[in-house]
């Protein structure tokens, strides 16, 4: 049965948690403007909204001129008793920060190189970095822990099906383990999506965009889907895995055991083995690549530009699969900068026809580490959704 009534009880904590992700996205407004946002009535806003500064989740910032050109009280989040803890795990790194409700980074806690390390000690040492965090700062209260993992990542189950070239990471039920040591909620999500959920959330750019595909181009390739303003998971929460979606059917093999996966050809990973292959180079790190782009190295430029036939090649098939008005190229690669988007660009232009090309646009990510940052914006999302029940004394 698909079509259930809403209990009273269910509005006023939807109402809530609409009015703090709306706080979240414009940082800084009146109730006036909230309620316009937010379709509410202004007494409901201004009732909830008191609600918040009583707990502190909610400061009043002083009056400035609105919209109208009249002064008016503002608000915005409050950084002085509430955090969160983001996490996310690469292959090569992990890094563990303190954020605000509002998702400003508080401080890089930790930022630990991975090396011939199993799971279980990598998990272990980040549940005690968690651990020490919320025990040193007793002062403030710790709400949740949003991760970010590569994927694919079964949202349903908690549980990381498999992350190509990272050995051992297989079949982990990475929620479970941690939630096991930690005893506020963890809230773990795959790192496209936690990319595209701070995308949307945080900049103010993509607010004409209500159908976005964020790209996670790195050592992995992952892709995250905003559809009509909500992140689209699917059913077991791997949707827009594409790094496991076949560009040749007679290719190497994957991890995963099917052949001519996208990772296998696209990734910063892949990018670096071709060039150290096509150098005879074996010390050439990602970084020395950039730069090697930048001076326009002959063999850079060369294998380059096949990565990126793959990648565009891969972007396609997401462009006729979900119509998107925005793609957003993140992680790693797009630290490379304006030659990703004209190669990508290019290539879409030659693949598809000429009036999607022309629809959709391709952007760069605006917030730096948009998944590590996503990771606070996951841990926060499940606040704003729960916060009814979060006994902080609504």
């Amino acid at each position: 049965m698909k079509n259930r009534g809403t209990n009273q009880e269910d509005i006023q904590s939807y109402n809530r948690a609409l009015i703090l992700k709306s706080l979240q996205h414009v940082q800084h407004c009146s109730r006036v403007e909230l309620s316009n946002i937010t379709g509410l009535k202004q007494a409901t806003v201004g009732h909830i909204i008191n609600d918040f500064i009583k707990l502190g989740i909610v400061e009043e910032t002083g009056s400035f001129f609105g919209n109208k050109g009249r002064r008016t009280i503002g608000v915005c989040f409050s950084d002085k008793k509430y955090r969160v803890i983001a996490f996310r795990l690469t292959r090569r790194y992990y890094t563990i920060g303190i954020f605000t409700l509002d998702c400003k980074e508080i401080c890089e806690y930790v930022h630990v190189e991975i090396k011939n390390l199993s799971p279980e000690i990598i998990l272990e040492e980040v549940c005690n970095y968690i651990n020490s965090i919320i025990n040193e700062n007793k002062t403030l209260k710790f709400l949740a822990v949003g991760v970010s993992v590569p994927g694919p990542y079964y949202k349903d189950s908690g549980e990381i099906a498999l992350i190509s070239a990272f050995p051992g990471w297989k079949n982990i039920k990475i929620r479970d383990v941690m939630q096991s040591r930690i005893n506020i909620p963890i809230i773990v999500e795959h790192d496209a999506n936690a990319g595209v959920l701070a995308e949307s959330i945080l900049s103010s750019e993509w607010d004409m965009y209500d159908t976005m595909v964020y790209i996670s181009a790195g050592q992995g390739i992952g892709a995250g889907i905003i559809n009509n303003g909500e992140l689209y998971t699917g059913a077991l929460g791997i949707a827009g895995e594409i790094g496991h979606t076949c560009i040749d059917i007679t290719g190497a093999v994957c991890e995963c055991g099917r052949k001519g996966c996208l990772d296998i050809y696209a990734s910063t990973i892949a990018l670096t083995r071709e060039i150290r292959k096509k150098t005879g180079k074996e010390e050439i790190e990602f970084t020395d690549i950039i730069n090697m782009l930048q001076v326009g190295n002959s063999d850079a430029l060369e294998v380059f530009n096949k990565i990126m036939f793959y990648m565009g090649t891969g972007i396609i098939n997401l462009i006729y699969t979900y119509n998107p008005k925005c793609i957003v190229i993140g992680d790693e690669m797009s630290l490379i900068g304006k030659p990703v988007l004209e190669a990508l660009s290019s290539q879409i232009k030659t693949m598809s026809i000429s009036r999607l090309a022309d629809q959709v646009k391709i952007e760069l990510a605006k917030l730096g580490d948009s998944a590590y940052i996503g990771a606070a914006v996951v841990a926060t999302d499940y606040i704003f959704n729960h916060i009814s029940e979060m006994q902080l004394g609504l």
